[in-house]
């Protein structure tokens, strides 16, 4: 038997008692106070007065709660996956990491991917200055040329190869530009 009284704030404590839980065990046709609880080990009187009166559950009694599930699950040999909803729960939360985990592979890639297809269009625009100019102008716009260039910036640089007149020009475009 619990009795339970309620802390001081609580409007249903009885006056002139005390607050705080007692634990009454019958043994040998008596009862006798306790300092656990029988049904749930390990559970103190203490503890369970706070885990009632608190108006949410704290860390505390959460984790004082989660040591009295274990030792309830091992003396049953059951554990949290015996519990549809925790065994529902856990389902969805691995579910939810492994699409998340897809979809940030999918945008690493989709970056990855860009990231090549940029280095590639540099290279070729070098290489077409080449032709056009000679290495020197493709190498100096090699070093112009920054990694993260977004696809316009290099088509705007392609089109200049085409226009302008000497390397020394186009390089002065691009270095404008920078």
């Amino acid at each position: 038997i619990w009795v339970e009284v309620p802390d001081r704030t609580s409007p249903s404590r009885p006056r002139g008692r005390r607050p705080g839980l007692t634990i009454h065990l019958l043994q040998d046709g008596a009862y006798r106070t306790a300092p656990a609880s029988r049904a749930f080990p390990g559970w103190t009187a203490e503890e369970i007065h706070v885990a009632l009166n608190e108006p949410t559950l704290s860390e505390r009694t959460t984790a004082v709660l989660e040591r009295v599930g274990t030792v309830l699950g091992e003396q049953e040999g059951t554990g949290p996956d015996h519990d549809p909803l925790l065994r529902s729960h856990r389902r969805r939360g691995f579910e939810r990491g492994v699409v998340q985990g897809i979809e940030q592979g999918i945008e690493q890639g989709i970056e990855r991917g860009r990231t090549e297809v940029r280095a590639e269009e540099r290279a070729l625009l070098c290489r077409q200055a080449a032709r056009r100019f000679d290495d020197a102008t493709a190498q100096r716009l090699a070093s112009l040329l920054e990694p993260e260039a977004d696809p316009g910036r290099l088509a705007q640089v392609g089109i200049w190869i085409i226009e302008c007149a000497t390397g020394a020009e186009l390089l002065d475009r691009v270095a404008r530009r920078t």
